[in-house]
């Protein structure tokens, strides 16, 4: 595909001449992608050019599908194929490793953690957005957080969690956390949508501040009020894909003017834009001719989708020197640090998450313990403990999986927005996650299990103890894991039916139904594939292997009153309880693995 690169030279941002002030330029981006209902391909993005300079704040208006979202993902680095054009800073071709920590973008659904303060989200951000290695003391961090905090007018907010402001503060923390790090360009997606006329004019004035200090902004605008309207400096106009004005605010007027489109007075200048934007592009021939300039790039493009097989996205090919070697400010090890910190504070602070799945293993540690009171004592209800050592596997697997079906989703787009923003490595917040959560992975089945087992009436040895306790332990982990899973792999709705429909079939093969010698050839072998059967082997093991004695009878006739008797019935070697625990180590590598593909993948298609 002869198709030419976005990127071709490398932009040294680090070359004094360039300054801090930098001026956007793009030249001819095209962009066409496949309609999912199986139509022909559509063009979002049609040859448009323009550029944004320092110290001016642009809106972009156009338009429901006019291209205004896509050109600005286009614009951020967010979309890394499907495209061809130019993209240049100050005149120099971008290399977009160096581009990302120059510019910063804030979409329009921007998520931010609930459960951390004003003050303690901006100064996570300025820790994983700040080198160390360029001067910055921890007191300089400080005073910037709390400068960016005075000048978007939260500082009277620094102590109140994210989930009690008002929309208009969000947004306006959702700015500062992205300009603590000094972005010489800031590029915003409806910042307004969803504020009242008063929020989003407080709003618009903060972010025209923002532009008048010397950074390129550039906002995707809609509807804005006359007066809201008036801040901007300079206006894009996009109808149908195509550019029909880029230029002053002041001048759109009497440019539509020249070429038959009048103002009436006293009309919001907005909406008349919006109107002559509605228009069919047929009659807004002299306009798409100002703007717009013949291009063969988008000719041999056309041609490529037409001829070529009906891709999503046509692919652009990048250069090899285009690696994430220097994205980001501070290294692997320390954003895991910060990363870390930040979880075990919000963790800690929820109630659902952490609080009431503590209050939960205990409570039915409780009732467990009432039910199967003293099952482990007598040897006439042996089949009655062993439902009681498959009740403990079902509540440490649903009780450890469910909250984080539940809680990751929600989480899942914060981590979105600041891995494609470069705050941290992919590596770094999985390993975070992971470990976060393991403070709560031993606490809960440890209170529950040491309620558990001394009402069930189990053998009092610390080693039988401690050996159910690591099955139990790695199931939860497991389970944990099997949660992040579908809480990353699939929405809310689709993860809560994805864990009971994949853990049903494994409990119907664990072998506390139906034992594998009693099924179809065939079917036994499927039993093997079952993570509750070697939990419930390992915990089976733990209390009634290592050659424990016969036990007491409370009846005349005992069957099972031989440990070794009820280990045949149950298919279990005598011997195999760290075969048991290594197989669960082993589905929980497996599922670890495929946690951190899933990520990755959620990450590319956003791109």
């Amino acid at each position: 595909m002869d198709v030419e690169s976005v990127d071709a030279v490398a932009l040294n941002l680090d070359d004094p001449v360039l300054g801090q002030r930098l001026t956007l330029t793009f030249r001819n981006i095209c962009y066409r992608r496949k309609d999912h209902n199986g139509g022909r391909p559509k063009d979002i993005i049609r040859s448009v050019s323009g550029s944004f300079q320092p110290g001016r704040l642009v809106a972009i208006l156009g338009p429901s599908g006019a291209g205004k979202s896509s050109l600005l993902s286009i614009l951020s680095g967010l979309k890394q194929t499907g495209f061809i054009g130019t993209i240049e800073i100050n005149g120099y071709m971008l290399d977009r490793r160096k581009y990302r920590q120059q510019c910063v973008y804030i979409q329009q659904d921007f998520s931010l953690t609930d459960h951390l303060t004003v003050l303690e989200t901006m100064s996570y951000a300025a820790e994983l957005k700040m080198a160390k290695s360029s001067g910055r003391s921890e007191m300089v961090r400080k005073k910037k957080v709390n400068d960016v905090l005075r000048v978007l007018g939260l500082d009277r907010s620094l102590q109140t969690l994210v989930k009690k402001l008002s929309g208009g503060e969000k947004k306006r923390l959702s700015i500062g956390i992205e300009m603590v790090s000094n972005p010489p360009i800031i590029l915003l997606d409806e910042p307004t949508s969803g504020l009242d006329s008063v929020s989003a004019m407080e709003l618009m004035s903060y972010v025209k501040m923002v532009a008048s200090e010397g950074r390129t902004v550039a906002c995707v605008i809609h509807q804005p009020s006359s007066s809201l309207f008036q801040l901007f400096d300079d206006l894009y106009l996009l109808s149908g894909g195509t550019c029909i004005y880029n230029g002053p605010l002041d001048a759109m007027v009497s440019t539509f003017a020249e070429s038959g489109f009048h103002c009436p007075k006293f009309y919001n200048r907005a909406d008349f834009a919006l109107e002559v934007a509605s228009k069919p592009l047929r009659d807004l021939d002299q306009l798409v001719q100002r703007y717009n300039k013949p291009d063969r790039k988008r000719s041999r493009l056309e041609n490529n989708i037409k001829d070529g097989p009906h891709e999503d996205d046509i692919d652009v090919e990048r250069p090899k020197t285009a690696a994430t070697r220097g994205r980001y400010q501070i290294s692997q090890w320390k954003q895991f640090q910060v990363l870390l910190r930040r979880s075990l504070r919000v963790t800690s602070r929820d109630f659902f998450f952490a609080q009431l799945r503590v209050i939960a293993h205990v409570l039915v540690g409780l009732l467990l313990g009432a039910v199967f009171y003293q099952s482990g004592e007598d040897g006439a209800l042996v089949m009655v403990n062993a439902a009681c050592l498959f009740f403990f596997q079902l509540f440490i697997f649903f009780g450890n999986a469910m909250p984080c079906v539940i809680t990751f989703p929600l989480e899942t787009k914060v981590f979105i927005r600041e891995r494609l923003n470069n705050w941290y490595s992919l590596e770094a917040y999985y390993l975070s996650k992971i470990v976060a959560d393991l403070p709560l992975q031993i606490l809960c089945p440890s209170l529950f299990l040491s309620i558990a087992y001394y009402l069930t009436g189990q053998l009092l040895e610390w080693e039988r103890f401690g050996k159910l306790c690591l099955v139990l332990l790695l199931l939860g982990v497991f389970a944990q894991t099997v949660g992040l899973l579908s809480g990353a792999a699939f929405d809310l709705q689709m993860a809560t039916f994805f864990v009971p429909c994949f853990s049903i079939p494994s409990l119907l093969f664990s072998g506390f139904f139906v034992k594998p010698y009693e099924m179809h050839e065939y079917l036994g072998y499927i039993s093997y594939t079952s993570f509750f059967r070697y939990s419930l082997q390992g915990s089976v093991l733990a209390i009634y292997g290592g050659n424990r004695t016969a036990f007491p009878c409370s009846k005349d006739l005992c069957y099972y009153n031989k440990p070794s008797k009820f280990l045949k019935f149950m298919d279990t070697k005598a011997d195999g309880y760290w075969e048991n625990v290594h197989v669960l180590l082993g589905f929980i590598a497996v599922f670890q693995v495929i946690l951190y593909v899933v990520l990755r993948f959620r990450l590319k298609i956003y791109q």
